[in-house]
């Protein structure tokens, strides 16, 4: 029988997005995309988020961000939710998974998991 031993912790994946400065609050999410993820990052109320494009019910599905709206769209269930990926209504319930972020000299980091 054999075991085996893993030595250390992954290393997780992060990307680098930027300048904080250049996320103003009040501005429109931007879209990414890296290792396989699609993700926005945006400025809200001064804090920096980070939350995946993909919908929480359909396989393939991308969510848009709606800015009449000020809100991110699922367009295959027509779910909604705020600025933060909180559900608001309107579809099946459940939240879009929030990403950490890490600040390094001022750049923004986000961390897609481990990979």
């Amino acid at each position: 029988t054999w075991i085996l031993v893993r030595f250390g912790a992954p290393n997780p994946t992060l990307v680098e997005v930027g300048a904080a400065s250049d996320f103003l609050a009040g501005q429109e999410p931007r879209i990414f995309s890296a290792e396989g993820t699609s993700f926005f990052v945006l400025n809200y109320d001064g804090e920096l988020i980070a939350v995946t494009a993909r919908s929480t019910h359909r396989h393939g599905c991308k969510v848009h961000w709606s800015a009449f709206e000020n809100q991110f769209v699922d367009p295959c269930m027509g779910t909604h939710f705020s600025p933060q990926g909180a559900y608001r209504g309107k579809g099946p319930p459940g939240e879009l998974e929030r990403l950490p972020v890490e600040m390094r000299d001022g750049r923004m980091w986000v961390d897609l998991g481990y990979r």
